[in-house]
């Protein structure tokens, strides 16, 4: 009968010539276990010392052993050990190499961004050269003036000659050196205010350019996570800015360089102009004659000012016969604060009329039917004995308000269609909020040529500006950007605004 021996680890029995215990696993290889049952060579018998210690069976079941459950619970829980460490570590790659990107984007913005600096610089030094010509040119204008002042002291000397002849022949020369004179005058005017506005122009985008810059110093893009956060600010600490700001400064500096706005093109109809070449060129070059547009705000927005301002320059400027029909103002009110505004009422040539809820009951006194019908008649009526150009109706509300009408989408296009039969250019001003008219059944939006918003929004530290922008111009090609805005000097100025800054 073959002798039994049993497992080192778990007492288990094992056959002579086993390598590996079936219970629990033990290899015999490396321990005391025997792999055979013990030669015996020759016959000879096999002698074990005294001082060798072989264990029993009990103090070999005492070894501590793991059941096969435990063996697999952990062989598994290494292989998803392995599994979670292969999966963070191509975690961390894919980031590393997102990170990268990022790194090497920003430093192409970066050159992106110095060479539109570069430019800016080159577009100053190109305005510093125009400046100093502009001098040379004035000096060499004060030169012949200077000489055209000393030929009329010598033609002062020929005139006090007796002589009807000589006589004839200074005054005609002094009327070509007056004429010369004043055409200097209007060329260095001319000249001075054109590289005022190029000036205007470059500064308000430098301005641009160091809102850009602050807002970029001031937070990294929410979008990117720690690591690429600190990315970042390795990348600020050497000036260089982040994707979006730069791709958005580069638009803005392309958009302003190009002047894409002010390229003429070729019309068949009547363009009016606003006399403001800035709000011209926003308007897409001004408004076609016959338009109706809407001016659309809240109180305080200036609408009333702009749409009269409109109004007052073409009666002034161009000889235009105009009308402001305001419902809500009197007449007298409405001119004294438009003068206080720098707009005489006496510069207008008697082309221009202001025409309140007075004049119109005392001209419709005798005239029945609903306040619509009758406010309609009496401009069909005016216009007829003093034919005008241009209407502003202040407000459109009011009209809605006191014509006790019901206006659908239909007869809103009548009225409309009314004033365009008339051949005028008509402005509606109107204070219900955009979003509310975009959605209205009568569909002002819709119907109107050209709708131009006015609002004041609050930025930062409750900073209120009024913005201005051109929503559409139908014939035109506006610019449908916010621009900040202002009045002064008789006239609205207009700049892009720097930086939103809204939280």
């Amino acid at each position: 009968m073959a002798k039994r021996f049993e497992c080192p680890r778990c007492g288990a029995g094992v056959k002579p010539g086993d390598s590996q215990c079936s219970r629990c696993g033990e290899s015999f290889k490396d321990n005391a276990a025997p792999d055979a049952a013990p030669p015996e060579p020759d016959g000879t018998s096999f002698a074990i010392s005294a001082d060798e210690h072989i264990p029993s069976s009990k103090e070999l079941s005492r070894v501590p052993h793991r059941s096969y459950s435990e063996t697999s619970t952990l062989s598994s829980g290494k292989a998803s050990e392995g599994k979670d460490l292969t999966r963070k570590e191509k975690e961390l790659l894919d980031r590393e190499k997102e990170i990268e990107a990022t790194s090497q984007q920003l430093e192409k913005d970066g050159r992106a961004l110095e060479f539109a600096i570069k430019n800016f610089e080159e577009d100053e030094s190109k305005i510093l050269e125009r400046e100093a010509a502009l001098k040379e040119r004035e000096k060499q204008l004060d030169s012949l003036a200077g000489r055209m002042e000393e030929e009329l002291e010598r033609l002062k000397a020929l005139e006090a000659e007796p002589g009807g002849e000589a006589t004839q022949e200074v005054t005609h020369l002094r009327e070509l050196a007056d004429d010369h004179s004043k055409r200097m005058m209007d060329e260095k005017r001319r000249q001075r205010q054109q590289l005022d506005r190029e000036i205007e122009e470059r500064l308000e985008r430098l301005k641009v350019l160091e809102g850009f810059i602050s807002l970029a110093e001031k937070s990294p893009e929410s979008r990117y996570d720690a690591d690429k956060e600190d990315v970042l600010r390795k990348m600020q600490e050497k000036n260089q800015l982040n994707d979006s700001v730069v791709k958005a400064l580069i638009r803005s500096i392309d958009d302003e360089i190009h002047d894409q706005f002010l390229m003429p093109s070729k019309r068949g109809f009547e363009i009016i102009s606003t006399y403001n070449e800035r709000l011209n060129s926003i308007l897409g070059g001004g408004i076609p004659a016959g338009h109706v547009l809407l001016i659309n705000g809240a109180p305080g927005t200036m609408k009333s000012t702009l749409a009269y301002s409109i109004l007052h320059s073409a009666a002034s400027r161009s000889d235009k016969k105009v009308m402001y029909f305001s419902l809500e103002q009197k007449r007298g009110s409405l001119i004294r604060q438009m003068e206080r505004m720098g707009m005489p009422m006496e510069e207008t040539k008697d082309n221009m009329m202001v025409i309140d809820m007075v004049d119109l009951r005392r001209s419709m006194s005798k005239e029945e039917g609903d306040w619509r019908t009758i406010i309609l008649r009496y401009v069909k009526n005016v216009h007829a004995e003093r034919p005008f150009d241009i209407f502003v109706l202040d407000s459109l509300d009011s009209f809605k308000s006191i014509a006790q009408f019901d206006f659908n989408r239909q007869s809103m296009k009548d009225l409309f269609d009314w004033f365009k039969e008339l051949k005028i250019t008509v402005f509606f001003i109107t204070e219900r909020p955009l979003e509310a008219l975009d959605v209205s059944p009568q569909g002002e939006t819709y119907l109107a040529d050209g709708v131009i918003e006015l609002l004041m929004p609050e930025i930062g530290d409750a900073k209120v500006y009024r913005w201005l922008r051109c929503v559409k111009m139908r014939g035109l090609q506006n610019d449908p950007r916010y621009y900040a805005f202002y009045h002064a000097d008789r006239e609205f100025k207009f700049s892009l605004p720097l930086a939103d800054t809204r939280k």
